[in-house]
């Protein structure tokens, strides 16, 4: 007689977020501390969302007394460390940046959420523009991604059409806020909860 399995059934949760999402930033902290704790039991991909995916024009004295209002709201509300200082000239607009994500996804066969994070702390504490294909490929560097490899990589159309189908589906679960967790149940992605939440209130849903 075969011993019956007492594990807990493994569960899956996406992650809905953007590498220029001040909110995103400011939950990274503590999506990584539940992340390591729900290791044994959840499975976590993430999903990017695109912010001001159609913007062509360099971001403007409104647009950054925008951003720096909002950081400052999001720091005083997570504690997370912001630079409040932006590049002297950029397009506020993600979609360079998700490219270099998926294509690093694509090369790793993994959630890549370390060069997620590590982008965000380029522009969000030390005002780099992550719409810089230099400065996308030199964080690549770091965490040990070929930077020749993903420039060809962030060239090739399915990384695209990727990116695109992604930022279409992300608000289709009921939120067009990010960061957003979905879950699966039965096969089908559902949301699981929107909005800034720390470590402790993840684990306690899913617990």
């Amino acid at each position: 007689m075969t011993q019956a399995d007492d594990s807990p059934s493994r569960q899956k949760l996406v992650f809905v977020t953007d590498p220029m999402c001040s909110w995103c930033w400011g939950m990274a902290s503590e999506f990584e501390k539940a992340r390591a704790a729900l290791a044994h039991r959840v499975d976590f991909e993430l999903m990017l969302g695109g912010i001001n995916t159609h913007g062509t024009q360099p971001i403007g004295d409104y647009g950054r007394r925008f951003l720096m209002r909002l950081w400052r709201e999001v720091a005083d509300t997570t504690g997370q460390e912001f630079g409040f200082k932006l590049p002297v000239e950029y397009v506020h607009n993600s979609v360079t940046s998700c490219l270099a994500v998926e294509a690093v996804r694509d090369l790793t066969s993994a959630a890549p959420f370390d060069y997620l994070h590590a982008l965000q702390e380029q522009f969000f504490r030390h005002g780099r523009d992550i719409t810089n294909v230099e400065i996308l490929v030199e964080v690549a560097a770091r965490c040990e991604v070929s930077t020749e490899q993903l420039r060809e990589k962030m060239r090739e159309p399915a990384i695209l059409e990727r990116v695109r189908f992604q930022f279409d589906n992300a608000g289709a679960f009921g939120t067009n806020a990010l960061p957003s967790l979905l879950i699966e149940r039965e096969g089908a992605l559902t949301l699981f909860a929107g909005g800034y939440m720390d470590a402790a209130m993840l684990q306690e849903l899913l617990a």
